[in-house]
């Protein structure tokens, strides 16, 4: 992709500051160009001023659309989260899988639209502790959770926020390790065998630990409704 606007140092381009005129720019625009910079400058500098530059207007027309910085970020992270909102994670035989499938899988899904943009762990790991995503990934993957084990609503619940909780921080830290090594930030002394194991084999063996545990819970519990 070319750069745009001042900070790319590319050609500005008249009339598509006319075209983005408050009247026609919409939240989409804003948000696919948020992620856009993210991309290209990381979360640190991804500013109001930034993005709004980008774009070829003034930044009072990014107000117009988010109050603040933290609803953009928010509308950013769903962005980012927008494939776990599509229908096509269910597995067809939905409800007669028996195992841990559909959790498995969202999980997944999970971790891979956080690494799918710079930064994605860490925008997103904010956006859900201010309780400001409308995508309810605890509520998405106890579903999941309650379906594959038959837990009732309270071992559901803590099963899906433990594995939201280590799918974005063990995204977050992956993201972390890979910018420092991109920088030269990782001395090879400083190097655990643990950080230098595949990160997908580093997740899915943690995930499915916690998998296990929901599902040893769910065979110590006759009647896992009545709980709820």
């Amino acid at each position: 992709m070319t750069p745009r606007g001042p900070t790319g140092g590319a050609p500005r381009d008249a009339p598509r500051a006319a075209a983005n005129s408050l009247d026609k720019l919409s939240r989409s625009e804003i948000v696919t160009t948020a992620l856009e910079v993210l991309d290209e400058h990381g979360l640190p500098n991804l500013s109001m001023r930034r993005i709004s530059d980008y774009l070829e207007v003034q930044p009072s027309a990014l107000y117009w659309h988010f109050s603040n910085k933290q609803s953009l970020l928010a509308g950013v992270s769903d962005r980012i989260l927008q494939p776990l909102t599509a229908e096509t994670w269910l597995f067809p035989d939905q409800g007669t899988q028996q195992g841990t499938q559909q959790t498995r899988t969202l999980a997944i899904q999970l971790r891979g639209a956080l690494l799918s943009r710079r930064d994605g762990a860490e925008l997103v790991s904010s956006s859900f502790a201010l309780d400001l995503l409308t995508v309810d990934l605890a509520t998405m993957i106890s579903g999941a959770a309650h379906s594959d084990f038959g837990l009732g609503t309270p071992q559901s619940r803590t099963c899906a926020e433990a594995i939201v909780h280590y799918t974005i921080g063990q995204a977050f830290h992956e993201q972390q390790q890979a910018h420092a090594a991109t920088v030269g930030a990782l001395q090879p002394r400083s190097i655990s065998p643990y950080i230098l194991q595949d990160p997908t084999e580093r997740f899915t063996a943690g995930l499915d630990l916690i998998l296990a545990g929901a599902a040893a819970l769910a065979s110590q519990t006759d009647t896992p409704d009545t709980q709820s």
